[in-house]
């Protein structure tokens, strides 16, 4: 490779040398027919993926009057939690 100092070259002319040398054809096609044959198809996963970003990023985050009215219940030794309850919230979560 040799550089010859002679400036910055221009995108469009390395595009096209490119194009030339590879035997690259297409921009003789109508544009209509090149967005045509360009298509993206998302997977049932990503798209409940992307449904539940967009659910999260409306929720709050912390819901900090309940974790002090919990925080203060642990610390005072009043916070009970049923083993029932909590085995079956957790099935719930796990979708049985």
């Amino acid at each position: 490779m040799k550089i010859t100092g002679q400036g910055p070259v221009s995108w469009n002319r390395v595009c096209a040398a490119y194009q030339q040398a590879a035997g690259v054809k297409g921009n003789d096609r109508p544009a209509q027919a090149r967005r045509e044959e360009d298509s993206v198809q998302l997977s049932p996963e990503s798209r409940l993926i992307n449904d539940l970003k967009t659910r999260l990023a409306g929720a709050e985050d912390i819901r900090s009057t309940r974790v002090e009215a919990i925080r203060a219940a642990v610390a005072s030794g009043t916070y009970k939690v049923s083993l029932e309850e909590l085995a079956g919230a957790m099935l719930k979560e796990m979708g049985r």
